[in-house]
């Protein structure tokens, strides 16, 4: 009789994880199910990159329980000893691996980190790996639950492959969400890539990908990078920020081309509240824009209120040129075209050069329309 139960109790859970994709707030339904279902404090659904959690789904959990665990490095398996004892998906590892993993190597920011939250304890289990992400699926036990019992690791064993195939259908739901948006961009020839949760490219159109090149941008692992070693940091700390959901700073990324200069913009797209970091994250757009060379000098001394001179050298650093180079190209020396910028700097109100480039390539633009 009670095994009948047990298994109607499996049922029912084995339910709720396949109506999750599609029903509101559906995961946080099923996930609270197996928590109780498991005798479990919180039960956790998440996501490791490489370098930070794609997502990371805990019920009734302290706010402070997630950030901190980004803080602390909570992803790498030198810091969790639950990170550190996975196993092949659909294989359960639970407080015996822990006690084997914190022999070895414990780490102590991680420990004081469960202790405070009193998630020192539980069962967890790989539901699925891809190159650069872990999907996993945790019961998490403090001190009044104690260690997990042999019933309630049962329950994982059971319900493990339903949690897969929920997740394996979000993954076709979110993939086409990404389809759909990378059309949308291709019809009005946006030159557009889009990136997952965990920084990989997702999505890119045919007019972004005739920009990339040994010169520009590479997609290298599934990430995109830029062939100059500075830009690239640049980027990286970009992707980073938007990746987070905070502000990646104005448009001012740009790179040399063969034949012309490419402003490359990175965005925050939209989060959903229930994402598995299989839709777009992050829109990184390219703009090609005419060169310079189209524009009078005179059109950008009228706009700017700078002498014929002035406005020439403004002209080739937009268009690229260092300051060394632009003194070769005007035969002057590289002091004189320092002495050009200060005054330069005081007519367009600048304190740097990359706005003053801003400004000049707005102007150019404008005039070349």
């Amino acid at each position: 009789m009670g095994r009948d139960r047990d298994e109607t109790r499996a049922d029912d859970l084995a339910g709720l994880f396949a109506r999750a994709p599609f029903e509101a707030n559906g995961w946080d339904t099923a996930l609270k199910a197996l928590a109780s279902h498991t005798g479990s404090a919180r039960a956790q659904l998440l996501a490791l990159g490489e370098r930070h959690a794609a997502f990371n789904w805990v019920t009734d959990a302290n706010p402070t329980f997630l950030t901190e665990f980004d803080t602390i490095g909570g992803y790498r398996p030198d810091v969790n000893y639950r990170v550190a004892t996975t196993r092949a998906p659909l294989e359960l590892t639970w407080e015996v691996h822990y006690t084997a993993a914190r022999a070895i190597s414990t780490n102590e920011a991680y420990l004081d980190y469960v202790r405070r939250h009193d998630a020192e304890f539980g069962v967890q289990m790989v539901l699925s790996q891809r190159p650069g992400v872990l999907f996993g699926l945790a019961a998490l036990h403090g001190q009044a639950e104690g260690h997990t019992t042999e019933t309630q690791r049962e329950v994982f064993r059971r319900i493990g492959p339903t949690v897969l195939d929920a997740i394996r259908l979000q993954d076709a739901i979110e993939h086409q969400g990404a389809a759909l948006l990378k059309g949308s961009l291709e019809s009005m020839s946006s030159a557009a890539i889009l990136l997952d949760a965990v920084g990989k490219v997702c999505g890119m159109t045919s007019a972004a990908q005739a920009l990339l090149g040994p010169w520009t941008l590479q997609v290298r692992s599934a990430a995109l990078h830029a062939v100059r070693q500075d830009i690239d940091q640049r980027l990286q700390a970009r992707i980073a920020a938007a990746l987070a959901g905070l502000d990646t700073g104005p448009a001012d990324l740009w790179l040399r081309s063969e034949d012309s200069l490419i402003l490359i913009d990175v965005r925050t797209l939209p989060r959903q509240d229930w994402s598995f970091g299989f839709a777009p994250r992050v829109l990184v757009t390219l703009r090609a824009p005419l060169a310079a060379s189209h524009v009078p000098a005179r059109r950008l001394a009228e706009a700017l209120h700078l002498t014929t001179a002035e406005a020439e050298v403004v002209m080739l650093l937009a268009q690229g040129h260092s300051r060394q180079t632009v003194a070769q190209m005007r035969k002057v020396s590289v002091q004189t075209v320092v002495a050009q910028l200060r005054t330069i700097f005081q007519k367009c109100g600048v304190n740097r050069e990359a706005e003053l480039v801003a400004i000049a390539r707005t102007v150019i633009e404008m005039a070349s329309r």
